[in-house]
């Protein structure tokens, strides 16, 4: 990364806001049984939130992470499915 030459990306991120964070566990608790939401529900929340697809994940990864260690929620763990690796996979479906 190269600083004050306008390529260092730490300095372009952006926190969450009050109001995103918000969405998000409003969503969370709407879902409490499952707390994954899919690829769509995820689109849909990034737009609202105007976070990033990644910025999401992560967000909905580390809640997750965080209500299982404070034991205030047990769910049944994701199974994965082809759909998950969607986009990780070239147009001849390799990886």
């Amino acid at each position: 990364m190269e600083y004050g030459g306008g390529y260092d990306l730490a300095a372009r991120r952006k926190n969450a806001t009050r109001e995103s964070t918000a969405t998000l566990k409003a969503w969370l608790n709407e879902h409490k049984k499952n707390p994954y939401p899919t690829k769509g529900e995820k689109i849909m929340l990034a737009i609202i939130t105007k976070m990033t697809l990644t910025q999401v994940s992560t967000w909905f990864a580390n809640a997750r992470r965080r209500l299982k260690k404070e034991n205030k929620m047990t769910w049944e763990p994701k199974n994965k499915t082809d759909d998950d690796d969607e986009d990780l996979k070239d147009d001849d479906g390799k990886e």
